[in-house]
């Protein structure tokens, strides 16, 4: 058979270029339309007649569509997700009364399905520029699975959710090294289920689901190496932190530290060092520049020359000081002072420790990490909220005051959300506190998924939650709040009388890249809270932008 012409075999290739780009166009409107439909279908549970059934066999058919599409267009685990959502929900179709099970299986499958197509074809984010959710670089961490294959779906879908990739385990030839993961978890509804653990203990961390909690059968999964006992029935949350703890996926950004020596080149020797460690410095060499450096860069230390011309490192420390936010922040001198005196004065004046010269740079950079990590440990304490982890309301309303700042002297995007949770009295009311918690840890964990790790996210108050997302516009951050809240809106919270659904309602004002006009964070707050009493006005459960 001849060879294509050279034309030709162009002119195939782009054809075949814009079909899977027409392809792809097509499954991310499949996807959407089957999420609409699903969150349109959930007030007619009641109602279970002849068209709620034809609602769902219209559903089954769309999963059909994208299990057999996904694949072909190169996004394998959008199929994987949806062949067993057709199943689950042809099995609704023909039952007399909705079971509570299925629904919420199908509820986890469709948004388990909507994961896979936002994690982009094979797994990479699709997404790109500022206002993208996640990226590649933050790509789902991989979960080891061993589950019953009744359950494995369903425990599949919950784990997609919390935003882990469900992937399978290679052969486990001895000595074989492991892929790295996130963790195993594995059901102890599956036969040898303990043997299985102490092939894989020290392999990756282990979570097993238990039906029994005896002490017994906890000493029992400990010597099969078990790190993590999460009881069944299933509690989301606990497995989510277990996940999240053994993962690290928002582990911090490394530890900022600002340099300040009058000699040049010293300062960026000592910044060299500390860099190849793994730090973010900034170095200086005008003490001047201090204040605003700190500003700038928002440092975990500074690391400071004790004998400068103009002004020495005590005198630099006290001026730092003179700074509430800065109060707290570690100092150390870099200095040959020998005199115990002066020493102690300095410490007593606004340093902490003394670092002697000529510097020994593997010192240097053990006692900087140590230090740093120490000063973040308790800021962390300090200002975070402890249900949550996130940043609690007076460390927020700093951070928007300094990423503003940053924004408009750079001339960035940049924008800000107020969310609340809508009728949560009800929910305390109704289901007690203690649930009321997990719905705030899972709106919390929500956010922190879907949101980049540059974001800054904060606990306002109660119910109330605030995001700052950088380099974004508002009419950007509105489409990815709205995407997090039609999520949010399909994730079941369970009880021991059934499950039920929360949502909330976002208020978003911000500033465009360039603006030539300053605000104040007080103005944005006031605007984005305006906006937010807007949505509840309008209905609740959407995102309204500030005029």
């Amino acid at each position: 058979m001849a060879e294509p012409a050279p034309g030709a075999e162009l002119e195939m290739r782009d054809a075949l270029r814009r079909l899977r780009a027409d392809g792809v166009q097509r499954l991310g409107e499949r996807v959407r339309d089957l999420e609409a439909a699903w969150t349109a279908l959930q007030p007619r549970r009641l109602a279970w007649d002849q068209a709620a059934r034809e609602a769902v066999a219209e559903l089954a058919a769309s999963a059909h569509r994208l299990a057999g599409a996904g694949g072909t267009f190169g996004f394998p685990a959008l199929s994987a997700a949806a062949a067993p959502l057709e199943l689950i929900l042809l099995g609704l179709r023909d039952e007399a009364i909705p079971s509570t099970d299925h629904i919420r299986q199908a509820t986890l499958l469709i948004g388990a399905v909507a994961a896979a197509w936002e994690a982009g074809p094979d797994g990479h984010d699709s997404a790109a520029g500022p206002a993208a959710a996640r990226s590649p670089a933050e790509a789902a961490e991989p979960v080891f699975l061993f589950a019953e294959p009744s359950e494995r779906a369903m425990l599949s879908a919950v784990i997609a959710n919390l935003g882990y990739a469900v992937t399978r385990l290679p052969e486990l030839a001895e000595g074989a090294e492991t892929p790295r993961i996130a963790a195993a978890v594995v059901d102890d509804a599956v036969p040898g289920a303990l043997e299985l653990c102490r092939r894989l203990a020290g392999r990756a961390p282990l979570v097993l689901l238990a039906g029994e909690s005896t002490f017994e059968a906890r000493l029992a999964a400990a010597r099969a190496g078990v790190e993590a006992v999460v009881p069944k029935p299933l509690e989301v949350n606990e497995l989510a932190d277990w996940l999240d703890h053994f993962a690290g996926t928002r582990a911090e950004a490394a530890a900022s530290i600002l340099v300040v020596d009058d000699d040049a080149l010293l300062a960026e020797a000592y910044a060299l060092a500390l860099r190849q460690a793994g730090m973010q410095v900034t170095a200086i060499s005008d003490p001047a520049q201090a204040i605003a450096a700190i500003a700038a860069a928002t440092p975990d230390l500074v690391l400071m020359d004790m004998q400068m011309p103009g002004i020495d490192g005590i005198e630099l420390a006290r001026v730092i000081r003179q700074t509430r936010r800065n109060l707290s922040l570690p100092i150390l001198f870099l200095s040959a002072e020998q005199d115990p005196q002066k020493q102690m004065l300095a410490r007593r004046l606004g340093g902490d420790d003394f670092i002697p010269k000529p510097v020994d740079l593997d010192r240097l950079v053990d006692l900087v990490r140590l230090r740093a990590e120490r000063a973040r440990a308790l800021r962390a304490v300090m200002e975070t909220d402890s249900l949550t982890g996130l940043l609690n309301h007076a460390r927020f309303k700093e951070r928007l005051g300094l990423e503003l700042e940053r924004a408009q002297r750079h001339g960035m995007a940049l924008s800000l959300v107020l969310l609340d949770i809508d009728h949560f009295k009800a929910v305390n009311d109704t289901h007690g506190h203690l649930v009321g918690d997990r719905v705030i840890r899972g709106l919390s964990r929500s956010l922190q998924k879907r949101l980049r790790r540059t974001d800054v996210i904060g606990r306002y108050g109660g119910e109330e939650f605030a995001v700052l997302l950088l380099n974004t516009a508002p009419e950007a951050a509105a489409e990815i709040i709205d995407g997090i809240r039609a999520r949010f809106a399909e994730t079941p919270f369970e009880t021991t009388s059934g499950h039920f659904f929360c949502r909330f309602s976002a208020g978003v004002d911000g500033i465009a890249a360039g603006a030539a006009e300053t605000t104040s964070g007080e103005a944005l707050i006031s605007a984005a809270d305006a906006a937010l009493y807007a949505a509840k006005r309008a209905g609740r459960n959407r995102v309204t932008l500030a005029p």
